[in-house]
């Protein structure tokens, strides 16, 4: 059995699938396996799988209808056994050494149940220069991040396979915002987390992504994760508005709506407060939130 399998859902996957694989074939830690799920694809996205198998060890699981990603997730990790699972997505890249750097931080870090990175960012017209999304690296800071966004990036991401037995897989429900509910999970489990600092993976951008075509239901769904930790936060009580105040993309109407906002939140961050990991980076994600919705207000 290998120590790592890397998990590739795919969707008629077969424009971009041979340069993901290209990029694994050339990892410089080499003990892991392929399992591509075949989420019921229509072009040549099995066959290009396939062609890989004499060099790096392919598993293909052919699901006989879309289940969507969470789904397609879910029904892989039911079939792994290695130790660590490695996500990539079947249009991204892994840089060479990024499985022996995540492999190696987890080996020498045995409290930290996921390790993620920073990702680049890349353009496949070359219409814009390369940019670098980075996160927060070190778990109290990722943790309090989550009030406001999914702060590790998921296709980046090596996990602990233990880290899946115990927070479970993921909703369905919950596809297309399915990865920040899971590292929402995680945390209120005590999981740990880091997000190490070089770029390890990169990320494409194109016209297809879900946070284009799925950006109305991704938004609401953001919301309603965020109103599930927050209330788990706050030990079961009503978020109000939290959600809304701390959305980094919603915009209230008025000058009244966000005094009304901000009054009514302002009794529940008080008590939030003491429950995030580092209290100081909390205090400076709220102050930017309440200067954000005052300047943006009309």
């Amino acid at each position: 059995m290998p120590q790592v399998t890397v998990l590739i859902p795919a969707h008629n996957a077969a424009a971009t699938l041979a340069e993901t694989l290209d990029s694994l074939v050339a990892q410089t830690y080499r003990d892991f396996e392929v399992l591509l799920v075949n989420d019921a694809s229509h072009d040549n996205t099995v066959a290009i799988a396939r062609s890989y198998a004499d060099r790096i060890a392919v598993r293909i699981l052919d699901l006989p209808q879309n289940m969507g990603v969470a789904g397609a997730l879910n029904a892989g990790l039911a079939q792994i056994e290695a130790p660590y699972i490695a996500r990539i997505d079947a249009d991204d890249l892994a840089m060479p050494n990024r499985l022996e750097e995540q492999i190696g931080f987890l080996e020498s870090h045995p409290e930290i149940d996921v390790c993620s990175s920073a990702m680049e960012l890349f353009y496949d017209d070359a219409s814009r220069p390369n940019e670098m999304l980075i996160k927060p690296t070190e778990d109290a800071l990722i943790k309090t991040a989550l009030v406001q966004y999914a702060s590790m990036s998921h296709g980046a991401s090596t996990f602990r396979k233990s880290f899946f037995d115990d927070v479970g897989g993921f909703d369905v429900r919950l596809d297309f915002a399915e990865d920040y509910d899971l590292w929402c999970r995680g945390a209120l489990l005590g999981k740990c987390y880091t997000n190490l600092p070089m770029g390890l993976t990169k990320y494409r951008q194109h016209e297809q992504q879900v946070g284009k075509l799925r950006a109305q239901l991704q938004y609401d769904r953001d919301l309603l994760i965020k109103r599930k930790y927050l209330s788990a936060l706050l030990n079961g009580e009503s978020s109000g508005y939290l959600a809304e105040f701390f959305s980094p993309v919603l915009r209230f109407t008025s000058k009244e709506v966000t005094a009304t906002v901000l009054e009514q939140v302002t009794p529940l961050l008080l008590r939030l407060a003491p429950k995030m990991p580092d209290q100081a980076y909390f205090a400076d994600i709220v102050a930017k939130c309440v200067a954000r919705h005052v300047r943006n207000c009309p």
